[in-house]
């Protein structure tokens, strides 16, 4: 017998939730300078893909 263990996102998705809005470019480009300027290699990386889905550059 096995047990059945629901994630998270799986009522999400049947209860409809609307997605967030993302932030204006702007914001995620001036956040990204910040990350680099600082080193932060994990922030830097997120605000990139974050960038590349603003702008629809993402690759498939």
């Amino acid at each position: 017998m096995s047990a059945l263990v629901h994630r998270p996102t799986e009522y999400a998705a049947v209860m409809g939730s609307k997605a967030r809005p993302l932030p204006p470019a702007s914001r995620v480009v001036d956040l990204l300078i910040v990350a680099r300027a600082t080193d932060d290699r994990y922030g830097a990386r997120l605000f990139s893909a974050l960038l590349d889905r603003i702008l629809g550059t993402e690759s498939k």
